[in-house]
């Protein structure tokens, strides 16, 4: 077995041995998730964490809503239509109830929008809308909305995008908004919050759909995933996450668990920092490439759930052009590109992650570019603020980072493409480490027409373009994998959504 596989084992074993004690059992009207930190904010428009998606969602609505099936339905929004290229217009639900008591008004609709787009607020949720340039009140059931050009990513951001309280945040102020005060309309409203924790809501039972399956909602904190497997075996909590690929024979057949899983948009992915040496030279980055044997990854880290991928750009996203093909694993040949690229004898890099879910996929990653000359220095960072502020608030995670992008559950390349490699504006990760020329235009082209064969090939010309260049260590898509209690009826979706209205308790 290589070194790397069988590290990846002994961590998990090590961790498995050090276990603290399981929490006491929640009560049968409580559910319980398990997440591996928490947002740096409740505030839904001022963060966009994946752990934080996965609480607002259950607390907040958007006007459109994806089922099951991923299809759209309405929500806060009952109907819409395209009135021009430019202009939307939305009928809003009457009678919804904020937390608060107070009644959703097209005027929360419009407020909701103008905070993300006011730059001043520095919303890292501007990069998804910044095509819309206004939001009109014509009636008191309707809204229209205005982009500066046509955007046909208009009613995938929908989806999720949270509608606030304008009377209530204007009253206590954003900070408190985002930290002891958030208010929706959502099937659950806010509690407390026990920083990195927990976080406990309870069931709104004015909520338009209906009252909640459960009275209270839970979300723990609880980094290592070790621990989140003993949980689930004692009935400490009821849903886990990316379970490892090593338990979960173990927690198939487990008499208290059960695993559901199902192919999403999230890819992983080693961006690379094209301002600094060794990656500011496309033969560094097309050897990192070359250096990670990623199928065997896949199945001995991964349990085969995932696919490997050419480029970022997923095979569920619309432009996904699967002409082309994932670099190979070959070791002598990025060996011979980082001589060519001037560094014969190797070099010493450090890559940096959080992604504590898969340390040890990130350990045999740096293994893997260590044996090719890439000689790698693993940096490991607790998730959270600091981190934050690390890899997008300053941009210093030289030479690289590892991480997953979920596209914020949007079929579209865009998604991942404007974050990843838009240069300015919003382009949160790219700003700071992608330097490909031409590639914010190509960007902004997909984005500013509804032509859909014309987008299409846009994303292709783009897919060529950065495989060529590498801006990126281009890894797999995965499973969202979820260990569930048998206490509990749910599956997991394939936008990697946990919208808990839809769970139910065991045998109703």
């Amino acid at each position: 077995m290589k070194r790397w596989a069988l590290l990846a084992i002994v961590l998990t074993v090590a961790a498995l041995a050090a276990l603290p004690a399981a929490a006491q059992a929640p009560a049968k009207d409580t559910l319980t998730v398990a997440l591996v930190s928490h947002p740096p904010t409740m505030d839904p428009h001022m963060h966009f964490e994946r752990v934080g998606i996965l609480v607002n969602i259950n607390m907040f609505d958007s006007l459109l809503h994806r089922n099951p099936k991923l299809e759209f339905e309405p929500s806060l929004a009952t109907s819409w239509k395209a009135l021009t290229d430019t202009q939307w217009e939305f009928k809003i639900r009457k009678g919804v109830k904020f937390h608060n008591g107070e009644t959703l008004t097209p005027d929360d609709v419009k407020y909701s929008f103008d905070r993300v787009i006011d730059q001043t607020k520095k919303s890292p949720q501007y990069g998804n809308i910044r095509a819309i340039k206004e939001v009109r009140v014509v009636s008191p059931d309707t809204v229209h909305i205005i982009t500066d050009k046509p955007f046909p990513l208009l009613l995938e951001r929908l989806a999720f995008f949270p509608i606030v309280p304008k009377k209530h945040i204007e009253t206590v102020g954003d900070q408190a908004f985002g930290t002891t005060s958030p208010v929706g309309t959502g099937p659950w409203k806010f509690v407390e919050w026990k920083r990195d924790q927990l976080i406990r809501l309870e069931a709104f039972d004015q909520h338009w759909r209906g009252k909640p399956p459960f009275k209270h909602l839970i979300f723990r904190a609880i980094p290592e995933i070790a621990t989140q497997v003993a949980e689930i075996k004692t009935g400490g909590v009821d849903i886990i996450r990316n379970v490892p690929a090593d338990l979960m024979p173990e927690l198939k057949t487990h008499p208290q668990a059960y695993i559901s899983s199902a192919p999403i948009l999230r890819v992983h992915y080693l961006a690379l920092d094209m301002r600094s040496t060794p990656f500011d030279k496309k033969a560094a980055r097309q050897a990192a490439n070359y250096a990670i044997d990623k199928p065997t990854i896949i199945q001995k880290l991964m349990a085969g759930l995932g696919t490997q991928t050419a480029t970022t750009v997923q095979p569920l996203a619309f432009g996904f052009d699967p002409s082309f093909k994932p670099y190979a694993y070959d070791v002598k040949k990025a060996k011979e590109l980082l001589t060519q690229a001037g560094y014969p004898n190797g070099v010493d890099i450090t890559m940096h992650s959080a992604y504590i879910e898969f340390r040890p996929v990130f350990e045999a990653i740096c293994q893997m570019l260590t044996e090719a000359g890439l000689r790698t220095t693993p940096k490991m960072w607790d998730p959270g603020p600091a981190w934050n502020k690390f890899l997008q608030g300053e941009g210093k995670a030289t030479n690289g980072y590892y991480g997953s992008w979920g596209n914020y559950s949007v079929f579209d390349a865009d998604a991942l493409l404007h974050p990843l490699y838009h240069t300015e504006p919003g382009g949160w990760i790219g700003k700071w480490y992608a330097r490909v020329e031409g590639l914010d235009k190509l960007i902004d082209e997909a984005r500013s027409t509804v032509d859909q064969p014309r987008r299409k090939r846009t994303y292709t010309q783009i897919q060529q373009m950065i495989r060529e260049e590498a801006p990126s260590i281009f890894l797999w898509t995965q499973y969202d994998t979820l260990a569930i209690s048998k206490k509990v009826q749910y599956a997991a979706r394939g936008d990697e959504w946990l919208w808990l209205f839809d769970t139910k308790p065991a045998g109703k």
